[in-house]
């Protein structure tokens, strides 16, 4: 495969949500490696560019946002049609890519349960699953605020969600902060950093009321090659179902996802460091798409704080 060339070299067109990317991003490392020297053109949405800053290849990156009655792929194909790849790997099965000029690899639809990862790895045809990455360099580390910097322990907590139904209480996130952090906690004196969007600020400064000024770094609103570096130096992390918690594992950090009216098997953290906790009682319906999760109740309520701090014990062990 690294013998095919074209002008233009290899085109990725990535998945449309964050955590779906972030999930693919094992197979487009070994997509750039199969095509060593190849100039690489990734589509992405606008939030998510900047994880390709440091992509191992001369890249070309096309924020893509999305558009009424699917203009956006007119668009992307009006400004790509003259171009020539070698191959086009396009994770959405997209309009546009179907049109451009170069052979296409798409996903596989799995038979059964698997994993969103062993999906995005289908792409290569190979059958083995290609875990999540991240490209840092140490300028990200080094632009962290200081406190975080310096922290001898670091939590990093999760506490956004795409939709109510998926999100654990806020206040139950900062009785866990509280808990872990405090004196003979699992991660006594830790710094505690919740990350996420502007809009999970709000539940950032219920967290951060709980733990005190001296150990809280506000770290929501960061774009995500930022919070990527933040979540590497993390002892731990703890988040819902949501691309906070797959950026956590694909960066390393021990990472323990909630879930509740969502799959585990389908969307849980990817990696030896991994692990997820269910909500007991709740009526789901397990598959790719699940229509049980609720834009307006949340779901989560039968998750203790208890169970929580019990699975962040088991998931670190001995290694703490």
């Amino acid at each position: 495969m690294g013998g095919e060339r074209a002008d233009d070299g290899v085109l990725i067109i990535t998945g449309s949500l964050i955590g779906d990317l972030i999930m693919s991003t094992g197979a487009i490392a070994e997509i750039v490696r199969r095509h060593p020297g190849a100039p690489v053109t990734v589509v992405c949405p606008p939030a998510t560019a900047v994880l390709f800053r440091h992509l191992p290849a001369p890249t070309e990156v096309i924020p893509l946002a999305k558009k009424k009655r699917g203009e956006h792929w007119l668009e992307l194909w009006w400004a790509l049609r003259k171009r020539r790849w070698a191959r086009i790997y396009d994770f959405r099965n997209s309009g546009a890519g179907r049109f451009l000029n170069g052979p296409r690899s798409l996903t596989r639809r799995s038979v059964g349960v698997a994993h969103k990862v062993l999906e995005a790895s289908s792409i290569l045809g190979d059958g083995a699953a290609l875990a999540p990455v991240v490209w840092l360099t140490g300028a990200e580390r080094e632009a962290l605020p200081p406190a975080i910097r310096t922290a001898k322990r670091l939590l990093v907590i999760g506490p956004g969600a795409t939709r109510i139904g998926k999100a654990w209480p806020v206040e139950r996130f900062a009785a866990l902060a509280a808990r872990l952090t405090e004196a003979g906690g699992l991660l006594e004196g830790a710094v505690v950093a919740p990350t996420g969007g502007p809009m999970d600020r709000p539940a950032a400064a219920v967290i951060g009321a709980a733990v005190g000024p001296d150990r809280f770094v506000d770290m929501t609103g960061a774009d995500l090659l930022t919070t990527a570096a933040l979540m590497a130096g993390a002892d731990l992390f703890v988040g819902n179902d949501s691309g906070m918690m797959h950026l956590a594992a694909a960066a390393g950090a021990p990472t323990l996802g909630l879930f509740g009216p969502t799959d585990e098997r389908l969307y849980g953290p990817w990696g030896e460091r991994a692990a997820a906790v269910r909500a007991p009682g709740v009526d789901v319906v397990f598959g790719k798409v699940s229509k049980t999760v609720s834009p307006t109740e949340n779901q989560m309520g039968d998750l203790t704080v208890d169970e929580v701090a019990a699975a962040a014990d088991r998931l670190l062990g001995d290694g703490r």
